[in-house]
């Protein structure tokens, strides 16, 4: 089945240089994240880590304000969480395009 959707110009582009990359196809790079995602989605979170201890609390009591952020069943890689913090700064590093779209 074909299917549009609109995606952030800056986003696409970023997408589209790093399948360049890597080789792989815009196609097979959306079917792999809606797999993980239906896959994630579809069965029960479990957590491989358990709540904060009140000993932990007592210790560390800055850990309280990450909670509502954790989430289970997402990683929490910090090479990811760096790759994420990356591109955002480069993204608001980058000047914007004052010129308007590109005359022909």
């Amino acid at each position: 089945m074909k299917a549009t959707i609109e995606i952030p110009d800056d986003i696409y582009r970023q997408v589209k240089s790093r399948t360049a990359l890597e080789g792989l196809s815009l196609r097979s790079v959306a079917i792999d994240l809606f797999q993980r995602w239906l896959s994630s989605s579809s069965s029960q979170p479990t957590s491989t880590s358990s709540p904060l201890t009140s000993a932990e609390l007592a210790t560390s009591p800055w850990l309280s304000i990450t909670q509502p952020y954790l989430r289970p069943h997402l990683t929490h890689d910090l090479t990811e969480i760096r790759s994420a913090i990356s591109r955002s700064w480069s993204a608001e590093a980058s000047p914007p395009n004052t010129h308007g779209p590109a005359q022909p």
